[in-house]
């Protein structure tokens, strides 16, 4: 990096970096700068919003900037202009609206063509997964439903129109006194398959994104260790850190997107549940999308990498690694905070053992940045 700028980063160094929230953490921006590779947007003072860096010496700590200042901070790409002035409009930041609005960013053009062609994909599949869902929940709702006796056929060998006109009459017969109108409830399955899009439902019938991303993280591990039992003692421990990085994400995540998909399990307790208290049920809903915040970009690191580029690869991973936020240990069981804590220290530790034509914000990124966006749609 070059000497200017890190002058101007030590005026924003934030020292030893220890979230309690997903929010303080914020959310991972699919910047293709090389500066900017893994940095994150969070709510500041005053509503006005900031930018998280991770130090690019891999020493501890971050360094925390004013989000109107990365233009000024390093000359961003066209891309990364495009998405600054596209995040900067939104309202509510959550890995779902960024991610969203890096999507349009991508499809408009500015990460080139193979980007482009994956963003609009990606937002189709978006599409054709609320809808999924919310046929699928429909199905689920019968099943939990209807009487046995009436002699139907399975709502999953039934045609679309009958199984919603037989949602219908269930609704109407769980419907007691003045409470909630089946055309009230079906708008809130709706809304519900909206929130479920990424979680799904359990065994993931519908092919829901955050499912297969825990599937494509464990692969890329698999991968990843394979490379590191075959290399060097370097190799190796570089592989083994970041196993554990993702074990530990995936322990966490494996755990709140079973918490997100018990609530489906009766669908009218949470469609009134949704009508009165919505935040309580996304709260629990957006754990997994946080926790795997993140995530794609280092997937994709990795399947883009040559196998004479392994090692830089898992430099440019290792820089990406997420902070777990002490959050996180309230529901998930274990000190997934600290020891993902450690496992980071572990990673800091082993780049700085790297020569220095292996650094990984040497720019190399940006050779490959079209397929990396491509990749992490």
């Amino acid at each position: 990096m070059q000497a200017d700028i890190t002058a101007m980063l030590s005026r924003f160094a934030a020292g030893r970096y220890r979230p309690i929230t997903f929010l303080e953490r914020g959310v991972a921006v699919p910047f293709t700068t090389p500066h900017l590779l893994g940095g994150r947007i969070r709510p500041g003072e005053r509503r006005m919003p900031e930018l998280v860096l991770a130090n690019p010496a891999g020493a501890e700590g971050v360094y925390i900037l004013p989000w109107s200042a990365l233009p000024d901070f390093c000359p961003p790409s066209l891309h990364d202009r495009a998405i600054w002035s596209r995040i900067s409009a939104l309202q509510l930041l959550t890995p779902r609206s960024v991610q969203s609005a890096a999507r349009k960013v991508a499809a408009e053009g500015f990460a080139g063509r193979e980007a482009a062609a994956a963003a609009k994909v990606a937002g189709g599949s978006a599409e054709q997964q609320r809808v999924l869902l919310h046929y699928h929940l429909l199905l689920e709702l019968v099943r939990q439903g209807e009487s046995p006796t009436l002699g139907l056929p399975p709502p999953e060998r039934d045609t679309p129109s009958n199984v919603e006109r037989r949602a219908r009459q269930v609704l109407e017969g769980l419907r007691q006194d003045n409470s909630l109108p089946p055309s009230a409830a079906v708008d809130a399955l709706e809304e519900i398959s909206s929130a479920f899009e990424g979680t799904g439902l359990r065994g993931n019938p519908t092919g829901a994104p955050l499912p297969l991303l825990c599937l494509e993280i464990a692969t890329v591990v698999q991968q990843v260790m394979a490379w590191g039992d075959a290399g060097t003692t370097e190799q190796r421990h570089c592989a083994r850190l970041l196993g554990q990085a993702a074990e530990v994400t995936l322990r966490c995540a494996r755990v709140a997107l079973a918490n997100a998909q018990a609530q489906l399990e009766d669908i009218w307790a949470l469609v009134h549940r949704w009508r009165v208290e919505p935040d309580s049920v996304l709260a629990l809903v957006e754990r997994g999308e946080w926790l795997l915040d993140g995530w794609r970009q280092i997937c994709a690191l990795w399947r883009s990498s040559q196998p004479e580029g392994r090692l830089g690869s898992a430099l440019e991973m290792a820089a990406l690694v997420p902070v777990i936020p002490a959050e996180v240990g309230d529901w998930c069981g274990f000190d997934a905070s600290g020891e993902m804590d450690a496992t980071r220290g572990g990673l800091r530790t082993w780049r700085r053992t790297v020569k220095a034509h292996q650094d990984w914000a040497t720019g190399r990124i940006m050779e490959r940045n079209e397929q990396l966006r491509a990749m992490a749609a």
